[in-house]
């Protein structure tokens, strides 16, 4: 029966293990080859191309003096290509899709850098309603009163710079 009683179990204590600079520096670098390998880079460059050609192609044209898209693309010979361009609606939103795609790819490259700042964010002690309503108070007071300043000095030294200027 001895055998069976409960015997209580102590728990591992977790030790915190304090990084040197270099360390910090390794492993930042470990992060940024491993989250952001040759592809993430690629996407990087062409997520904003693939963002303007959405917008050129939602506006129907690649500059002022070009032919509209229409003309380009709507002709080309190829039904799948003629008809993404064979109505304004459908060009709008084959360069809107273009534009969502390029915007969600910049997004997906951001999260390893905004993860971090979030968890971040959630540790920061943030002002109470009253103290932000109060400091915001005070700066909106003493803009206020630069604004006075200023208009007071431009209307003392405006005469000044006047009679200046006319010799």
């Amino acid at each position: 029966m001895a055998d069976l009683e409960k015997k209580e179990v102590k728990k591992p204590t977790k030790t915190k293990v304090e990084l040197t600079p270099e360390q910090k520096k390794s492993r930042v670098m470990e992060i940024l080859k491993k989250e952001y390998a040759f592809e993430n880079w690629l996407l990087a460059i062409l997520s904003p191309v693939l963002i303007l050609y959405g917008v050129y192609i939602v506006m129907g044209r690649f500059g002022n003096s070009t032919p509209s898209l229409a003309e380009i693309l709507g002709k080309s010979g190829y039904a799948f290509i003629d008809f993404f361009f064979e109505t304004t609606l459908k060009r709008v939103l084959t360069g809107s899709f273009l534009i969502l795609v390029g915007g969600l790819v910049i997004v997906y490259l951001a999260i390893p850098f905004l993860r971090p700042s979030i968890q971040e964010m959630k540790r920061v002690s943030w002002p109470t309603a009253k103290d932000l309503a109060g400091d915001s108070s005070k700066v909106f007071g003493f803009l206020v009163f630069l604004m006075l300043i200023f208009t007071i000095y431009g209307f003392i030294l405006d005469p000044l710079f006047k009679w200046l200027y006319s010799l």
